[in-house]
Order: C-alpha cells, then sequence, then structure tokens
C-alpha cells in the first residue's frame, strides 16, 4: 500500500517537473519567433514577448541548477501575471490574445502550484482585466487601426502557441487523472485482497481460540472429576475442602464453557455465566429452600483479563452465602448488581453483592476472605463490607482491565 501511494506520488511529481521543462522550451523557441515577427509590426509590440523569453531562459537555468520546479513555476505564474497585465495597462490594442495568455497561466498556476496559488493568480488576472475593460478597451478600440495580412499571420501564429499550450496542460491533466483512477483501482483490490486475507486469518485464529477454550473446559472437567474420587475417600470434614476448590475449578471451566459456545469472543454474556454459575453450585449443595436469585449487570463490555478473578470473586461470595447464610432465614435471596463507575470512568466498575442471611463471627472469619482479597487486588479494586441484622452487603469498587 505505501509503494503504490509512493509511485502515485512519484508519477505526478514527475509529470509537472515535465510541464513546466517542456512549456519552458515550448515558448522559448516560439516565442523567439513571435518576438522577430513583431519588431516590424505596426500594431503589435514585440516587448511582452521579449519579457516572456526573457522570462522562459531564466526559468530553464534555475530548474537545470535547483532541480526545483516549483519554485520555477512559481517564479513564472508571477512573472507572467506581471507580463500579461503590463499589456493591458500600457500597450494601447484591441487584446484579442492578451485574455488567452491570462488563460494559459491561469490553467498552468492551478495544475502545477494547486488550488491556492491558482485562485490566487485567477483573482488577481481577473481584476486586471476587468479594470481594462471598464477603463482601458473603448479608447484602445477607438486608436487601433485596421490589421493588416502580417497582423492576421501574428494572431495565428500566437493562437496556435496558446492552443496548443492549453492542449499540452490539459493532455497532461487527462494522464495524471487517468494514472490516479488506475491506482485507485489497484489500491483497491490490494485492499480487498488484504481485507480477504485478514478476515480468513481472524475466522481461523476463532476457531482455534474456540478449539482452545473447549480443550481448557475439558481439562478443568477432569480435574474436577479427579478431586471427586480423592473427596469420596476421604471424611466428610476433609471432603468439604476439596468440594470448595472442585467448586473454584468448575467456575473457571464454565467460563471457558461460556466463550467457546459464544457467538463473539471478544462479548463475554456475564449475566448468562452468573446464572449458570448459580445452577452449578445449587446443585452441589443440599438447601432446603432454594434462594432468589436477582442477577443485574449493566457493564456491555467485560475484558477478558478480568472475568476469572470476577469469576472466582463471585464465586466465592456464592459459596459462603449457600453455606453459612441462610439457616434460618425462610425466604434465602442473593442480588449481584454490577454497573459502570460513579465517577463515570470507562475501566472501572462497580459490584454490589447482597444477601439476606446473617453471619456469625466465626463464620465471617472463614468464609475466604483471602481470596476475596486477593481477587479484589487482582482486579485493582478495593471494597467495603456490611453485615447488619437484615444481612450481608459487599459494595467492591474494581478495574476492567484491557
Amino acid at each position: 500500500m505505501d509503494k503504490l501511494n509512493t509511485n502515485w506520488l512519484e508519477f505526478h511529481e514527475k509529470m509537472k517537473f515535465r510541464l513546466v521543462l517542456h512549456l519552458l522550451y515550448f515558448f522559448a523557441g516560439l516565442m523567439s519567433i513571435v518576438t522577430i515577427v513583431n519588431l516590424s509590426n505596426e500594431h503589435f509590440s514585440a516587448t511582452p514577448n521579449f519579457f516572456a523569453v526573457g522570462m522562459c531562459a531564466l526559468g530553464l537555468i534555475v530548474i537545470y541548477w535547483t532541480k526545483n520546479y516549483k519554485l520555477v513555476a512559481a517564479v513564472c505564474s508571477i512573472l507572467t501575471f506581471c507580463i500579461v497585465s503590463g499589456a493591458f495597462l500600457w500597450l494601447p490594442a484591441t487584446h484579442y490574445l492578451t485574455p488567452m495568455w491570462m488563460i494559459v497561466n491561469i490553467i498552468f498556476t492551478f495544475f502545477v502550484l494547486g488550488k491556492k496559488w491558482g485562485i490566487s493568480i485567477l483573482l488577481v488576472h481577473f481584476l486586471v482585466l476587468f479594470y481594462y475593460l471598464i477603463f482601458l478597451h473603448e479608447a484602445n478600440v477607438v486608436s487601433v487601426e485596421s490589421f493588416s495580412g502580417n497582423d492576421v499571420t501574428t494572431f495565428i501564429l500566437e493562437y496556435s502557441i496558446v492552443g496548443f499550450a492549453i492542449a499540452y496542460i490539459l493532455n497532461l491533466y487527462v494522464m495524471t487523472t487517468n494514472y490516479s483512477r488506475i491506482e485507485l483501482i489497484e489500491n483497491n483490490q490490494t485492499l480487498s485482497d488484504q481485507n480477504k486475507v485478514i478476515s480468513k486469518q481472524n475466522s481461523e485464529m476463532e476457531v482455534m481460540l474456540r478449539e482452545i477454550h473447549h480443550r481448557v473446559k475439558n481439562n478443568l472437567q477432569i480435574i474436577t472429576s479427579l478431586l471427586r474420587l480423592q473427596a469420596n475417600n476421604m471424611s466428610e470434614k476433609d471432603g468439604g475442602s476439596y468440594q470448595e476448590a472442585i467448586d473454584r475449578v468448575t467456575a473457571m471451566a464454565i467460563i471457558h464453557e461460556k466463550m467457546y459456545q459464544s457467538g463473539s469472543l471478544s462479548k463475554f454474556d456475564l449475566e448468562k455465566y452468573l446464572k449458570s454459575l448459580v445452577n452449578s453450585l445449587l446443585l452441589n449443595y443440599s438447601i432446603s429452600k432454594k434462594p432468589e436469585f436477582i442477577i443485574d449487570v449493566e457493564v456491555e463490555d467485560m475484558k477478558s483479563k478480568s472475568i476469572v478473578p470476577l469469576a472466582l470473586l463471585i464465586n466465592e461470595l456464592l459459596l459462603n452465602s449457600l453455606k453459612h447464610a441462610f439457616q434460618n432465614q425462610d425466604k434465602p435471596s442473593v442480588s449481584i448488581h454490577l454497573s459502570g463507575s460513579e465517577e463515570r470512568k470507562s475501566n472501572r466498575f462497580v459490584l454490589i453483592y447482597s444477601d439476606n442471611g446473617f453471619w456469625g463471627k466465626d463464620s465471617v472469619a472463614s468464609f475466604g476472605t483471602e481470596i476475596i482479597q486477593a481477587m479484589s487486588e487482582q482486579l485493582e479494586g478495593s471494597f467495603s463490607l456490611e453485615t447488619t441484622d437484615s444481612g450481608t452487603k459487599y459494595v467492591f469498587d474494581l478495574a476492567n482491565l484491557s
């Protein structure tokens, strides 16, 4: 893509340099002939032609010395304006040809130097032309005598030069336009091919990531199976610790399961995951009265780096609610609410976890405080705990890590 852009710029620069150089040669040669013809002409002054030849000769010297076609074009554009304006203001004639030279200079300036230069030259040229038409044209027409055959020859010669100059400039313009069109088509085709390659790579990468999530989930399930086998050979008290480990591994396994089942790996359905996590925990714990779960997720884009620690954090909170909170509660309930930060920071969110159970001092001290603290630190956050007779409430301020 960069190579195509470089070629396009080089071609345009080459065309502009070519235009300036060829017009200098062209005008220097032919205007010398016109100057000689006008030396013996009573109605046409050779002075403007003489200055034009001198300008072209100077331009050729400078462009060969500096190779800076823009500098030469700017100087020639200004000098041409001066020559044309001088002819309008100080030479008594009908000026049939002078506006044509004005048009050549405007087209030349637009093509080589760009819109700003072109508009500036156009405005000043037409200001001088309007001044001539308003104040000088009528007097010049009255004072000019009838044309002779030599005058007509001069007209034809200069019109031919002007016509050739306009045709040459427009021809180069068409060439550069066609080249730009071809370059545009090639660039679009290149971009289209690159997009197809990128799309194919993305599809392959997504398939690979889905397979990775699937295999990780299967491996985690194998680990939970091994832990369950080990727990079956242990006492009920020791087996309970294994069950907690199983629940934590299961929490991570469900994440990978939801990832490879999702339509887009870049968007994780956190609310759906939390419901699956709740159902998984309820299967492992015999509770006389099933709690009511209120899950409200307002965070639309949870980054993949934050999902696992957040899942372990919520798993630990749910685990301890089911184990310790609802022994004496007739209508147990749990509320999980995730929302954006109150400070409206896009990289942070708030987790509010609450239940209506009662926590004894011993159960609070032993309900996984270290894991909650570790996961909060991993999410670059902090939390506050409020325990009352009506229940337990955690408020976390966490980072959505990218």
